[in-house]
């Protein structure tokens, strides 16, 4: 193993020794049971809206989708009741707007559907409810019926402005209502700042799954926060994993090799399965495996940001990060990476998001092979989506009110804590602002 990076980060906190605990790190973090209450109420739902959501910087989408004058995309942010459209505008500023008309309240830019996403490109947004356009710097451009306005009230409509800001290209906005409380870089730490270079913008072949699930949005974020659950869950997925003998020493073996709490952020480095290792006549035919391609690679981009791979090893297989609070972004070997984004519904309903982003295909077998492993690695999220609404079943039983969490679920641990503190700090200003 290559020499750790200086990446400003304890070098203590990426090693275990042995008879250490991951969770011994932190002192602060405890070793109690946990309570999931913030799973299964109604009313931290209500709390959690205000105190996590929108008090927090939210992932939106990428640059490369917005490069060019006049390119936009729009997002929808349900926890927030909240719908963005963020646009490349003709002077070339990125910015980003509610999307909603300020003349009658009509959602401004939308097809079909009023809820789903859309993008494109476009000089004007107009309103479908009585025509009125904005041009891509929020300002009115077209207003119809002039003579019925009253005073300036017509001459003066301009969109509602968001604050967005840029991170490695990905686009995170703020819907605070008093406005950020700390910057994009404030938010995210020194650590991720600056040690996630990498060319996120070449991979631009973009496959993304969708859908919805009866579970609380932390139940899939706790999912995939940890790893020893692969051998049980995902057996039908990767059937070699029913050949496995599952001693204590084999599920070590399927343990985490560095967990690393960051601020409000955390992360994990998993080790690589061997390459080539096929379990379909598909597979190997589109030379694709459940964790990526398997096709020789043009371009070597195994050398991932130092502040994925610290210990800069060399077995590296999985680079896991959580950015607080429901995005998760993750590096795989040889050179991929993928989102995922879990978005609130209600405190038992979520809708999901995985966008896998390669480096644009060659030709037909590289194609072949991204959407093999598409159908592979979105198969396996699926058993796990579906084993979590057994799991918020089983929560709001109330057959317990505390749960134990091991050692490998320490970023779990580490999660809802910073949970639990915002509603709290939030409920704190409450009453402060209650007394004043």
């Amino acid at each position: 193993m290559a020499e750790t990076y200086s990446v400003g980060i304890d070098p203590k906190l990426l090693e275990k020794r042995e008879g250490e605990q991951w969770t011994d790190k932190y002192p602060g973090l405890g070793k109690e049971k946990l309570s999931y209450l913030s799973m299964t109420s109604p009313e931290f739902f209500e709390l959690e809206r205000e105190a996590v959501f929108r008090r927090s910087w939210l992932y939106a989408g990428r640059l490369e989708w917005v490069e060019e004058p006049g390119q936009f995309f729009t997002k929808e942010y349900e926890v927030c009741n909240a719908s963005i459209i963020v646009v490349r505008a003709q002077d070339k500023k990125l910015r980003a707007f509610y999307n909603v008309c300020p003349h009658r309240g009509n959602k401004l830019v939308w097809k079909d559907d009023p809820t789903a996403e859309m993008q494109g490109t476009c000089d004007r947004f107009y309103c479908k409810y009585h025509g009125l356009g904005f041009g891509t710097d929020g300002k009115i451009e077209v207003l119809t019926d002039r003579k019925s306005w009253f005073f300036d009230q017509g001459k003066e409509l301009q969109l509602a402005e968001v604050p967005i800001e840029s991170w490695n290209g990905f686009l995170f906005v703020n819907l605070s209502p008093e406005g950020p409380a700390e910057s994009l870089r404030e938010f995210l730490g020194e650590y991720y700042w600056n040690g996630f270079d990498w060319p996120f913008e070449r991979f631009t072949e973009r496959f993304v799954a969708q859908g919805s699930t009866k579970c609380n949005w932390k139940g899939l974020m706790d999912a995939f926060n940890e790893v020893y659950h692969g051998v049980y869950v995902h057996k039908e997925a990767f059937p070699y994993l029913l050949k496995m003998e599952l001693t204590e020493e084999a599920l070590e073996a399927m343990h985490v090799k560095m967990q690393v709490l960051v601020g409000k952020h955390g992360f994990y480095v998993s080790p690589r399965n061997p390459q080539g290792l096929f379990v379909t006549d598909i597979e190997r035919i589109a030379q694709c495996a459940g964790t990526g391609p398997q096709y020789p690679m043009v371009e070597d981009h195994s050398k991932i940001p130092p502040a994925a791979n610290p210990q800069n090893r060399d077995d590296w297989g999985t680079s896991s990060h959580f950015i607080f609070p429901n995005i998760m972004i993750q590096f795989y070997y040889p050179g991929w990476y993928l989102i995922y984004q879990y978005w609130p519904l209600a405190h038992n309903e979520m809708r999901f998001e995985i966008d896998c982003h390669y480096l644009p295909s060659r030709n037909f077998s590289e194609l072949m092979s991204h959407f093999g492993h598409c159908a592979t690695f979105w198969d396996a999220a699926l058993q796990d989506v579906n084993n979590l609404e057994a799991t918020q079943r089983g929560l709001e039983m109330g057959a317990f009110s505390e749960w134990p969490l091991t050692d490998q679920e320490m970023l779990i641990r580490g999660f809802h804590k910073q949970i639990y503190d915002h509603v709290e700090r939030y409920k704190a200003s409450l009453r402060q602002k209650a007394s004043e």
